[in-house]
């Protein structure tokens, strides 16, 4: 039925060609009911407008922020479509021409003038994407100059045990046995020296997203070995790792990066010493005022007695280059990385700090694969 002489199909393209974004239509039956000019520009099908939805995809395929090429019937539309909720979704488009684009997708069901399907909605974010992992890189070296300060210590440590090994195991008077003993001592230096150096490499290099199914209580033990040295005397640092907590789908090295921000941050805020507490939990799935539902979510919080962060400066923690070091001991990039990261994790940070009361910082995870540390342990 026409409202004010147009058809639905006409009132749709008056109203959505002017909107500013990427959008379009899709009814029951997968045909593509409307796409104004941006959202063909975006995706390809300027030229020939495709006719059903599917016809439409053949200009492009998407992946995940992993790298995996996600299924046609898992596109945001499709499964809106039958009726699922779809979350906001960060997916790379990769074009038959080979140029790729990040593109952020809502889909939302709806009926309305008779028609019923989903509406598109699509974001092209590619410069945001490209400036998110320059700064994640740029913090990167940062706390990678960091730790390397700290390990300068241990690995003098090292090459003292193996030059003061090797210098006795030369000795005149020394039987086989002793020389065996010293050799040894040389061996385990070296490779423990050796495994320092490579993981500085790998934290340093340039890191694609690679998600893998991983126990958290693993990393942050990994995390904790390499940032040992940056314990000072006056720090007391407490580890309360929870058991058995189910597997996260993450970036290994990127928690790594979160979580190395945030130890140095704590660090740093604690001039005089103080308590650094470093836990992980199990946080069961709420429901939201708003009636959505936050699915189980691994935490991981570190928290510490430090001079704490004024309310009012909360909200602007996560700003790239904020900070509230002195001029010269901080680029304002670690927490806008942490909050990049947990992003792109589908996860949430929550702070709770005050001035003299010290601050805390809970990275939760969702959990997308419910399985336990002992099923995984028999895998």
């Amino acid at each position: 039925m026409p409202i004010f002489g147009l058809h639905p199909e006409g009132l749709l393209e008056t109203i959505f060609e002017e909107i500013g974004v990427a959008l379009a239509v899709v009814d029951q039956q997968q045909n593509l009911v409307f796409a104004n000019k941006i959202a063909l520009d975006l995706l390809g099908g300027a030229e020939h407008r495709p006719a059903t939805f599917r016809e439409w995809h053949t200009h492009y395929r998407l992946e995940d922020a992993a790298g995996r090429e996600i299924r046609v019937e898992n596109y945001p539309a499709m499964r809106a479509l039958r009726g699922e909720r779809v979350e906001t979704q960060e997916v790379h488009a990769i074009f038959s021409n080979g140029s790729s684009k990040w593109l952020l997708v809502w889909a939302y069901p709806f009926s309305a003038m008779g028609l019923s399907g989903v509406i598109l909605i699509t974001v092209d974010e590619s410069v945001e994407v490209g400036l998110r992992r320059a700064v994640s890189q740029l913090q990167r070296m940062e706390s990678l100059g960091a730790v390397a300060a700290g390990l300068t210590h241990n690995l003098n440590n090292m090459l003292e045990t193996i030059m003061l090994s090797a210098e006795r195991a030369r000795g005149e008077a020394i039987s086989i046995e002793e020389c065996h003993v010293y050799l040894d001592q040389i061996s385990v230096a070296a490779a423990r020296a050796a495994d320092l150096v490579r993981r500085l490499m790998q934290f340093g290099r340039t890191q694609e997203m690679h998600f893998d199914r991983l126990k958290i209580n693993d990393v942050v033990s990994g995390v904790l070995q390499l940032v040992s040295s940056l314990f000072r005397d006056n720090v007391v640092v407490k580890v309360d790792l929870a058991p058995d907590l189910p597997l996260v789908k993450a970036d290994a090295s990127q928690i790594e990066q979160v979580l190395i921000n945030l130890i140095v941050n704590a660090l740093d805020a604690m001039p005089r010493g103080g308590e650094l507490r470093i836990s992980t939990a199990m946080e069961p799935s709420v429901e939201t005022l708003k009636g959505e539902k936050v699915p189980d979510s691994v935490s991981i919080t570190v928290a510490d007695t430090g001079v704490g962060i004024p309310k009012e400066l909360h909200s602007l923690i996560f700003d790239p280059f904020f900070t509230t070091k002195p001029a010269g001991q901080g680029t304002g990039l670690g927490l806008s990385s942490v909050y990049g990261i947990i992003r792109q994790h589908r996860g949430s940070v929550k702070v709770q700090s005050a001035p003299g009361a010290g601050s805390a910082f809970a990275i939760l995870l969702p959990v997308e694969m419910q399985i336990s540390m002992k099923e995984s342990a028999a895998d």
